[in-house]
């Protein structure tokens, strides 16, 4: 399961920022929401393309009682309101560039290079889909939560003296959520990896992971 379940390294704002591409970012306009507003439901009539500029934006499908996030996109992200999937800002301070779809479209055509970096981002967001839906089938949550820490010790932890600095950016409640479990049944297996010495709390948001193959031998089970 992907770390920040980040679609892909490329940085589409970077992109959009340089010399070559300063036209296709005038069709963008800026819009600001703040921390659990929802930016865009199945419901919602306009077409629209979004990037994230800052802050963090979770994109979910939700039936009845239940949520199942599919991403968590950040900067430089790029997804679309013309779909099953709810988009909600995780941050405070979250803005999105959004621009019409049929604009977007005719920017596509006159710079097919970029066509071919959209292309990279939905690859990675079917591919992060059937990631989480097997995890959600086949895996316990102690399983899946273990897989999610050791792919972000890989994507941003820092390497020290063995063990691994991991600066999550994430509460429970955010971390439940995203795995698609209660936050008691988070909060009592993070206590459990603390209890056994396989990670160490220093932080709101930050854990040191003490033993990773220990970790990784939990996300086999």
């Amino acid at each position: 399961m992907p770390t920040r379940m980040k679609l892909t390294s490329v940085n589409l704002i970077e992109t959009l920022e340089s010399a070559d591409y300063q036209e296709f970012y005038t069709i963008f306009m800026e819009k600001r929401h703040h921390r659990r507003e929802l930016i865009s439901s199945p419901l919602q009539e306009e077409n629209l393309v979004f990037l994230v500029k800052t802050g963090r934006v979770r994109v979910f499908l939700a039936y009845e009682d239940k949520e199942f996030t599919l991403s968590v996109l950040e900067r430089g992200d790029i997804f679309s309101t013309h779909t099953r999937a709810f988009a909600q800002a995780l941050d405070e301070e979250t803005v999105v560039l959004t621009a019409q779809t049929e604009k977007f479209g005719e920017m596509i055509a006159r710079y097919p290079q970029f066509y071919l970096i959209i292309v990279r981002v939905l690859g990675d967001l079917l591919k992060n889909s059937i990631t989480i839906i097997n995890g959600l089938v086949f895996k316990e949550t102690h399983s899946r939560l273990a897989q999610f820490l050791v792919q972000a010790a890989k994507d941003k932890g820092e390497l020290r003296d063995g063990e691994v600095l991991l600066k999550l950016g994430l509460n429970v409640e955010e971390l439940s959520t995203i795995l698609g479990a209660s936050r008691q049944t988070i909060s009592q297996i993070l206590n459990d990896f603390y209890r056994a010495g396989i990670l160490q709390k220093i932080g709101r948001h930050t854990i040191i992971i003490k033993d990773l193959h220990a970790l990784k031998q939990v996300n086999k089970d």
